[in-house]
């Protein structure tokens, strides 16, 4: 089980690489799935829905998003990835220090 520690404890990161395949936000997840695999671990969190107020910040809606969060361990000489998607889409790409 991924906790929420691990999923916003991580470095930013624009793209994974997967072989010779480059995944980055806004793909969908079944070409996540197509060009990097199964993930090590699946789990699914319940985030809070923001809107933006008319003086620039965010507020709380009231509502409520499921999104996935997946983990994948590269191997011992590389940085575990975690991908949070959204909606079939991927929203962030974030390698775990």
């Amino acid at each position: 089980m991924i906790s929420l520690a691990q999923v916003y404890s991580v470095a930013s990161a624009d793209t994974l690489r997967c072989g010779s395949y480059l995944i980055q936000e806004g793909d969908d997840a079944s070409s996540v799935l197509a060009k990097c695999g199964e993930p090590t671990q699946k789990s699914t969190i319940t985030e809070p829905v923001y809107a933006a107020s008319v003086n620039g910040g965010e507020y709380a809606t009231g509502e409520v998003a499921e999104t996935q969060v997946w983990r994948y361990d590269r191997g011992s000489t590389q940085f575990p990835v975690i991908v949070k998607i959204s909606g079939d889409v991927v929203r962030s790409i974030r390698f775990v220090r």
